[in-house]
């Protein structure tokens, strides 16, 4: 039997001037997650990556992302869209990049407004992804910004944070198969920080 394989997801980090040092063929890439040899990428809309090196961070498109023979330490922490998710839920779970508009209190007791989007959702919550430091237990209010709802929540689930993004579970404190409007959303909508732009360009998200 030959030795098992290791594979990851990666991007290559488009501020290449600064990495040039490093490597003048190659980018450096960013690992986003662990996989295997024939596993489908998880996602299908753009997503936003914090390089790991330079800090900078850029909007990346599903063909931006490949599958690389290479085994990631232990302690590494993946991309919200490219982590495990093997908790049961109530209702049927739809994966896909969602927009919505979070606001609530940090840990550091002051209010925050926050652009960002879900993961997966269904009709008693969703995991998001968040770049505002929040506690277990917190209730926050998330809005879907195509009409406008909100709906109260409680922060059930915090990850380990990658790319400046945390995974978080919420869990509505009432159940609402509505609330992610029809089909969940086929609208595109990108994360930023409240207060910042969003570029949607293939230019650097400052």
């Amino acid at each position: 039997m030959g030795e098992r394989s290791n594979y990851c997801w990666a991007v290559p980090c488009k501020n290449r001037l600064a990495h040039i040092r490093q490597s003048i063929l190659r980018s450096h890439r960013i690992a986003l997650g662990r996989t295997d040899a024939v596993t489908r990428l998880p996602v299908s809309d753009r997503f936003t990556v914090q390089c790991d090196i330079c800090g900078k961070r850029f909007l990346y498109s599903p063909s931006d992302v490949h599958r690389y023979e290479y085994e990631l330490p232990q302690s590494f922490t993946p991309h919200p869209l490219f982590g495990p998710s093997g908790d049961r839920r109530r209702s049927r779970r739809y994966e896909k990049g969602i927009g919505l508009v979070v606001r609530g209190e940090s840990v550091d007791r002051e209010s925050f407004q926050e652009k960002t989007f879900a993961v997966s959702v269904n009709a008693h919550g969703g995991l998001i992804a968040l770049a505002s430091k929040i506690e277990l237990g917190q209730t926050i209010f998330l809005m879907n910004p195509l009409t406008q709802k909100e709906v109260e929540g409680r922060v059930v689930r915090v990850g380990l944070p990658h790319s400046g993004l945390a995974p978080v579970g919420v869990e509505f404190v009432q159940a609402d198969s509505e609330f992610w409007s029809a089909e969940f959303q086929s609208h595109e909508y990108q994360p930023e920080k409240s207060g910042l732009r969003c570029d949607t360009s293939e230019s650097v998200i400052t």
